[in-house]
């Protein structure tokens, strides 16, 4: 049975994630998986991270303990030169999952190559093939309320520095009302802050299960106060879910996260600002009842879906049924493959993130693969000189070599190939397009225009001093009407080109789009993409995906950046379309403009 027995290898941290690491132990066990528990704060005790690294590695690949699968919790510690583990896991045959805990506060790269499968605990950080598990809790004991807590307020967690304003509100406030505050955790910057407050009481240090569930009890309002961070995040934190199934002490949460709210309501009482959260303090301590009717409907709304057993229940299922549609797309999927073409500067990247962002499709940016064919272009009688590799009479045989070659390292980079679409940008290696109907006949193309005067504009702006584009600088021309000259005829064969194959390529095969309509709304072009790619999506999730990477949530934008505008027909009012420009582009793009419909015969733009 697939995912029957695993290996659950812990962070290294001995606190936080542990308790999650724990958490899907005893829940994967109860779900009837066998389970070979690695604690990996444990071990660094006693061993080297290379004897840890190389002890999980044997311990996986022992056939004495039948492991079919490899759960890393956390993942954060298997970086740099520590991701060959993962990193041989796979090349062993392994399925290798990750559950990362600490989206979207800090990153691991090259997921791709680690992991055949991945969820994450943020529901913003479940896109490329992350899929979103939030946390959970272990189902914890039944006490009987405590009549007289000894605390009014409690925060437990570590006092970083973006934390001291609110917590020093928060005293100042309990002691002028006389409530009993109780901050208990690590506190890197020191207590002295805390001192002056007769109602605050400090317990720093690192607090376990059983103090913090004491904590809870002792406690009538418990705070979660989520932590800052560059980008937002939206779902629950683990003691959220903790504070909750305890049923002890209600929970005061905030900054207010969208998932939060869609969980629990009204059941916990969330703020946005300090303000908000002393009002709520207030009003909870001052009505009991109340208090006390919305621990319990929290309590009821953790234990019904929330426990680590319903995810352990969700992993199971979903790694199952993927390693079962694994095998079965195992030897096709070529179907699968969508190639975008064109020419560069068009919005291919754009647009190639937003469908990587989509459940069930990946992206591959600019793999280069057309440079297979570079010789071929340049060389094309090289197809009729006996002594080529491109000889013509044995042109299956290295078409069908390099169709292979192609496959094997999707399937090494994107192990859920197949089961998952995937979309290639290839927008500058235009000697791949003719090719792509003998090598690939039964891949999708996506035909991604733009007016060919923004992209002649966008590409000067490129090749400017100072521009995003340091390669070009170092071979840059300076004889102006040469580099245009150059440029147009580059966007002129490319498009041309493009255009072509896209014209006889098989109708149910192709989709063409234009980078002016995606900018007036991309989710009918997502939409029908993921059509072609024989994945559909919603329009609700493409709208998700393209308010995300609307161009307004993009940093360093503008003039030589490389997003510049988000506009179209921003070539009218450039500085880099002179009248010298313009004569040069009318004259090598002004039919393609027409062609492509940018145009008519006698019109002025």
């Amino acid at each position: 049975m697939a995912f029957g027995t695993v290996l659950l290898v812990s962070g290294s941290a001995n606190f936080s994630t542990r308790d999650v690491w724990d958490g899907y132990r005893l829940a994967l066990e109860a779900e009837g998986v066998r389970v070979i528990p690695y604690p990996t704060f444990s071990f660094l005790k006693v061993l080297s991270a290379d004897s840890v690294c190389n002890d999980i590695l044997g311990t996986a690949l022992d056939v004495a303990n039948s492991i079919d699968g490899v759960v890393f919790v956390d993942g954060l510690y298997f970086r740099g030169q520590r991701a060959k583990l993962p990193r041989s896991l796979r090349k062993a045959g392994l399925p290798t999952v990750l559950i990362a805990t600490d989206d979207p506060y800090d990153q691991i790269p090259h997921l791709d190559e680690l992991y055949t499968y991945r969820f994450t605990n943020e529901i913003r950080s479940a896109t490329n093939g992350a899929i979103y598990l939030p946390t959970a809790t272990a189902r914890l004991p039944q006490i009987p309320r405590v009549k007289h807590p000894q605390y009014d307020v409690s925060f437990l967690g570590t006092v970083f520095e973006d934390r001291l304003p609110f917590l020093i509100a928060m005293a100042e406030f309990c002691e002028s009302h006389g409530y009993r505050f109780l901050i208990a955790g690590n506190f890197p910057t020191g207590t002295d802050a805390f001192q002056k407050f007769a109602s605050t009481a400090i317990r720093a240090r690192t607090i376990d299960i059983v103090e913090k569930l004491d904590i809870y009890s002792q406690s009538r309002l418990t705070i979660n106060l989520f932590r800052e961070s560059d980008q937002p995040a939206d779902a629950p934190s683990p003691r959220i879910f903790e504070v909750t199934a305890f049923g002890q002490a209600a929970l005061l949460t905030g900054p207010r996260r969208s998932e939060v709210t869609r969980i629990y309501g009204e059941s916990v009482y969330h703020f946005d600002t300090t303000d908000e959260a002393i009002a709520n303090v207030r009003t909870a301590l001052a009505d009991e009842a109340q208090r006390v009717s919305k621990v319990e409907q929290a309590r009821s709304i953790t234990c019904a879906d929330h426990l680590y057993e319903h995810r352990a229940r969700q992993l199971i299922t979903t790694v199952r049924a993927a390693e079962q549609e694994r095998t079965e797309w195992a030897t096709s999927s070529q179907e699968r493959v969508g190639w975008i073409i064109g020419c560069g500067r068009t919005g291919s990247t754009w647009l190639a993130e937003m469908l990587g962002d989509l459940p069930k499709i990946r992206r591959w940016h600019e793999p280069y693969f057309g440079r297979f064919l570079k010789h071929l272009e340049e060389h094309p009688e090289d197809q009729d000189r006996r002594a080529s590799f491109f000889f013509r009479t044995y042109q299956r045989t290295w078409m069908d070599g390099l169709r292979d070659l192609f496959f094997q390292m999707v399937r090494a980079r994107y192990p859920q190939f197949g089961r998952h679409a995937l979309v290639v940008k290839e927008v500058n290696t235009p000697e791949l397009y003719p090719w792509i109907p003998a090598i690939f006949p039964q891949s999708r193309l996506i035909l991604l225009l733009r007016d060919p005067f923004d992209v002649l504009d966008s590409y000067l702006d490129l090749q400017k001093p100072g521009s995003w584009n340091q390669t070009f600088q170092e071979t840059r021309e300076d004889n102006l009407p040469a580099r245009v000259h150059r440029t147009a005829t580059h966007i002129r064969d490319a498009m041309t080109i493009a255009l072509r194959i896209y014209e006889n390529f098989p109708l149910t095969q192709r989709l063409l789009l234009r980078y002016e309509t995606l900018l007036q709304n991309p989710v009918p072009g997502l939409c029908a993409c993921g059509e072609l790619l024989s994945t559909p999506i919603s329009p609700e999730e493409a709208r998700q995906v393209a308010e995300r990477r609307s161009f307004a949530k993009y940093e360093q934008t503008g003039a030589l950046q490389f997003r510049r505008k988000g506009q179209a027909g921003a070539w009218m009012t450039s500085e880099n379309f002179t009248p010298e420009v313009r004569t040069i582009a009318e004259e090598f793009l002004g039919t393609l403009r027409q062609r492509l419909g940018y145009a008519s015969p006698d019109s002025g733009n």
